[in-house]
């Protein structure tokens, strides 16, 4: 289906396989193959399908945590979900409903052959580290990493800028304000596919911005 908020120039769309239990997000020309899960089993799939493709080697992943908003703007609520995106593969991790966090995550985010990227990273990592115990053994800061291709034309560059400025992607703003996706329930047992096309495309996007940052040039 189209998506409900037209986030983007060139419009996304999702699609479900239930034989498969994954989500098909299309944007700017690629589609990118999408598991939402808290089985341990199946996070630790996904992870062996990527270290079996990418693991000998120099790799860049998006990262991307979402969480619940908080009455308090000052405060925040526990981390909902964590978004990994390599090439056009995406996990959706509901770390929320999840027991116990599998070594197979944990082994993920110490390898040292890959490097975890996003804007201003470091918070979301500080954030799983505090809530959750989770360690990253490398991550870039993609605002930072690029100030060379944006300084005197942004204060301070967004996703939405760094991926067009970058990578030619065309994010627009949505016709619904933000928090219609952005701000909504991350805590749902059962994320609809609003949500995981907007997560998916934002670990996507952190993922082609730091893959031509740190391994094009």
């Amino acid at each position: 289906m189209f998506s409900q908020y037209d986030r983007y120039t060139s419009p996304s769309t999702i699609t479900f396989n239930r034989a498969l239990s994954k989500y098909y997000v299309t944007f700017a020309g690629t589609t990118i193959e999408t598991t939402v899960t808290d089985k341990a089993a199946t996070a630790f799939a996904w992870v062996h399908d990527i270290v079996s493709l990418h693991g000998t080697r120099s790799t860049v992943v998006g990262l991307d945590v979402k969480w619940r908003p908080h009455p308090v703007p000052s405060m925040s609520n526990k981390s909902a979900t964590l978004q990994l995106c390599v090439d056009n593969k995406c996990l959706i991790i509901q770390l929320f409903y999840m027991d116990e966090i599998p070594d197979s995550i944990k082994g993920f985010l110490m390898n040292p052959n890959f490097t975890f990227v996003g804007i201003e990273v470091e918070g979301d990592v500080l954030k799983l580290k505090n809530e959750y115990g989770l360690d990253c053994s490398s991550h870039v800061d993609v605002r930072a990493a690029s100030v060379d291709y944006w300084s005197g034309k942004y204060r301070k560059p967004g996703l939405k800028d760094l991926a067009r400025e970058l990578c030619g992607l065309y994010m627009k703003k949505p016709i619904h304000k933000p928090k219609h996706v952005c701000m909504s329930n991350w805590e749902a047992r059962l994320l609809n596919e609003a949500q995981v096309e907007y997560a998916c495309i934002d670990a996507f996007a952190s993922y082609k911005i730091g893959h031509k940052l740190l391994i094009e040039n």
